[in-house]
């Protein structure tokens, strides 16, 4: 039997308890691999491929997010929706905070990926460059006209409930 027909037998709470499963397993392979690369070539080298990654597969994902939930684009909502489905998103613990009708923060209160490396002995990963590359190609792919700020993410400092947050808004016309 096929993994689809597996799922049309499961119930609502079962395909959630497997929608987080796929996710902590990718997560489990992103990490895996990153570990490996900064243990046998060390963190720079570590941080150059996962720039890589992270700017090529943001449009990507954007897309086939948009795809999926027929998303034009034309709104920052549309945007805020798409970035609810980022793989992690169900890992992590990521709120959203309506700023305006042309704006919104995103905030992440609880980094696994952070945490996991401070419980083995390792500095927090200074993940800023990587997240500014992923979320400003996701955001432009949605629409050019969407742009992100971050406001924190390390290496800067933060707060122990808040590990980034990131503002997002709709670039103001140029008269």
């Amino acid at each position: 039997m096929s993994l689809e027909e597996e799922f049309k037998k499961l119930s609502k709470e079962e395909i959630l308890k497997v929608f987080r499963l796929f996710n902590k397993n990718w997560m489990t392979v992103d990490s895996l691999w990153f570990s490996t690369v900064e243990d046998m070539f060390g963190v720079e080298a570590a941080k150059k491929v996962n720039l890589k990654v992270s700017e090529a597969m943001a449009p990507r994902m954007a897309k086939r997010t948009m795809e999926t939930f027929g998303l034009k684009g034309d709104k920052i909502q549309d945007l805020a929706k798409a970035l609810k489905f980022i793989v992690w998103a169900s890992i992590q613990k990521i709120e959203f905070e309506e700023f305006s009708k042309d704006s919104f923060i995103m905030r992440v209160v609880d980094c696994i990926p952070q945490k996991t490396r401070i419980k083995n002995g390792k500095e927090e990963f200074p993940c800023k460059p990587m997240g500014l590359a992923f979320l400003t190609n996701f955001a432009k792919t949605v629409n050019p006209k969407f742009k992100v700020e971050c406001l924190r993410c390390p290496p800067d400092p933060h707060p122990e409930n808040v590990w980034c947050e990131w503002k997002f808004y709709v670039e103001a016309e140029q008269k």
